[in-house]
């Protein structure tokens, strides 16, 4: 297996956590819309297919994007939408996308005995750490104008595959925090 292929593997299990969160801190998210559209008229929805061209979705599988569509299927059903095959049918028409970027955190920590002590050059620790940020981002558009009416972005860390179940607790959380601001009031 090449480098490249490893590195995909790895990103790809990363990916199934896109949607997970900090066991302490429950998972939130950013959400933006437009005002002067009508959201009370939103019913069905269509989930749209993931752009199997773009660099980004390479590294996802195709079980992987089922997966996340379930949660969002669920959640959306949690909420009293229908979620439907047909776009013609839709009120509005659902995209994702999955961003990643390898970040590097650094940090350093005293740990002398004479704590805050100016110009004390021993008992320093530097700890450097790789991780990679997912931002998962949900787009809702009008069918009728094609024009995105809804999106919200959620950021985390992405850690190491959990157990299948976590996994899906996890989608599941973050698909509530995605749908938390949904419909704007």
């Amino acid at each position: 297996m090449t480098a490249a292929m490893t590195y995909r593997a790895i990103t790809g299990l990363l990916l199934l956590l896109v949607l997970a969160s900090c066991a302490s801190t429950p998972p939130t998210a950013v959400m933006d819309y437009d005002r002067n559209f009508d959201f009370t008229q939103v019913r069905n929805i269509a989930i749209q297919p993931i752009d199997r061209m773009a660099a980004s979705s390479v590294v996802i599988s195709d079980m992987q994007v089922d997966r996340i569509n379930q949660a969002l299927t669920d959640e959306l059903g949690r909420r009293g939408y229908q979620v439907v095959q047909d776009n013609a049918q839709a009120d509005m028409l659902l995209s994702w996308h999955l961003i990643t970027q390898e970040r590097t955190d650094v940090r350093s920590y005293n740990t002398s005995s004479r704590y805050n002590c100016w110009n004390c050059s021993s008992g320093s620790n530097v700890r450097v750490s790789q991780f990679t940020q997912g931002t998962f981002i949900v787009d809702l558009i009008d069918p009728r104008s094609v024009r995105s009416v809804w999106r919200s972005t959620w950021q985390s860390r992405l850690r190491d595959q959990p157990d299948p179940e976590q996994a899906e607790e996890n989608r599941r959380a973050a698909a509530s925090a995605i749908f938390a601001q949904f419909p704007p009031n």
